[in-house]
């Protein structure tokens, strides 16, 4: 009889709540607090959190299972090196057509 392990992550046990998740949520949280509370910056610090939150949404897209990592394959594919490869149309194409004609 064998134990096997549903994932290797840690889990937090709470919906799937991950270490590296609270790791990013405590910067948001503490950026929050102190731009609300000691500046006057409150609508963006609103927005901030807004986005905070939105990034830490749980989704089903393959194995990401957050919307930041979402976010970060997203931006890695937009930025990622792109090869362009250029080829000029072959004439075969127009001398075989004068010469059947």
């Amino acid at each position: 009889m064998y134990i096997t392990v549903k994932s290797i992550k840690r889990d937090l046990g709470f919906k799937g709540i991950e270490v590296a998740d609270i790791v990013i949520a405590l910067p948001i949280i503490i950026l929050f607090i102190v731009l609300f509370c000691f500046t006057p910056l409150k609508i963006p610090a609103i927005v901030g959190l807004m986005i905070g939150i939105f990034c830490l949404l749980p989704i089903n897209v393959s194995k990401k299972n957050r919307m930041y990592k979402v976010i970060g394959l997203i931006f890695s594919f937009l930025v990622r090196d792109k090869i362009f490869i250029y080829q000029k149309e072959r004439q075969v194409n127009k001398i075989e057509e004068k010469q059947t004609e």
